[in-house]
């Protein structure tokens, strides 16, 4: 992964190779103080999120604290981060079991979330007119996009709670398996299917809180989406809705392409969307000011809270523990 990252990121270097300087200069123009309020909103950000996992976390522990849950989305970030992505469901489910949330319930806990497709949605119709004028040239990819997400969304949902799905998922593991070859695997996976719709029945079952989480959820992404519009908001080129819209759908889009974390496509797509309003120098600096509020700092602070956690509990030693028999 490391490497295909490398790769992605030299393809963007390249492509963006004559606006280097430019975006350096723009990067050193930057006023501390943007620098502060994009860190407070990632901050915002790790709030909402906290609440969100406290809420679900609650319904199988009801002494879940929100420090606990505060904790649980940083060490997640920092582990997100070190592997790239893969880590993050993993070192949530052994969090969330060392504070009295199994396994399973963990799992789906964990699997449902539509806050980015829904506000994409809304967004872009709201503002239709100025988006269709505005990324004209992008418009095919745009609608794949979101047809795209829209099938990702629905297969997650069939996965998560749909249990004539899962049945057809076995049928198709019964045909490619027919040497025996991935038994061992195949039976996980199933065990996890039907741990899945078990639980994900059970919080389909609070509808209030779930619309509840939905809303939150909004909030949460706005925090980050709503950065690019706190570095560029000087040059005047749109307004606060537009800028939580343009962001939302370029999120989206670099979504749908298969990088680890997003690395390399969110900054691509970005840089794509507003360089078509601002020039790319000054996209290109506001790409790269997101990465690190998003990205970097939420990890600086993780790997601050996992140390601390490491020294207190045995829950960092179980996910190394997990993550070598993993490996091997």
């Amino acid at each position: 992964k490391w490497a295909f990252v490398l790769v992605l990121l030299g393809l963007i270097v390249y492509v963006f190779r004559d606006m280097a300087g430019p975006i350096a200069k723009q990067l050193v123009k930057t006023s501390p103080w943007i620098v502060v309020l994009i860190l407070v909103a990632t901050l915002l950000y790790g709030v909402f999120e906290s609440t969100i996992t406290m809420l679900f976390a609650r319904q199988y522990n009801p002494t879940f604290t929100f420090r606990q849950a505060f904790g649980m989305t940083y060490f997640v970030s920092f582990y997100r981060t070190a592997t790239l992505g893969s880590g993050a469901g993993v070192s949530a489910l052994v969090y969330l079991n060392e504070y009295g949330v199994k396994t399973s319930e963990a799992f789906g806990m964990y699997m449902i979330e539509l806050g980015i497709g829904i506000m994409a949605v809304i967004l872009y119709l709201l503002h239709f007119h100025y988006m269709n004028e505005t990324f004209a040239e992008y418009e095919a990819y745009i609608g794949i996009g979101f047809v795209a997400t829209v099938i990702i969304t629905i297969c997650l949902l069939l996965f998560v709670c749909a249990g004539w799905f899962h049945q057809i998922l076995k049928k198709l593991m019964n045909l490619v398996n027919y040497r025996g070859r991935f038994t061992e695997k195949f039976d996980k996976i199933k065990e996890q299917c039907d741990i899945m719709e078990t639980e994900s029945k059970e919080l389909l079952r609070h509808w209030k809180l779930l619309l509840g989480v939905l809303l939150i959820n909004i909030c949460k992404f706005s925090c980050w989406f709503m950065i690019p519009y706190i570095v560029l908001y000087k040059s005047g080129a749109f307004s606060p809705d537009v800028a939580l819209a343009i962001t939302t759908v370029s999120v989206m889009l670099a979504a749908v392409i298969p990088t680890p974390a997003g690395i390399g496509s969110s900054e691509f797509v970005m840089i794509a969307m507003f360089g078509a309003i601002v020039g790319s120098a000054k996209a290109g600096a506001m790409a790269l000011l997101y990465r690190f509020a998003t990205f970097v700092f939420p990890c600086a602070l993780g790997a601050a809270y996992a140390a601390k956690v490491q020294a207190e509990s045995p829950v960092v030693d179980r996910w190394n523990e997990f993550m070598r028999d993993a490996m091997t």
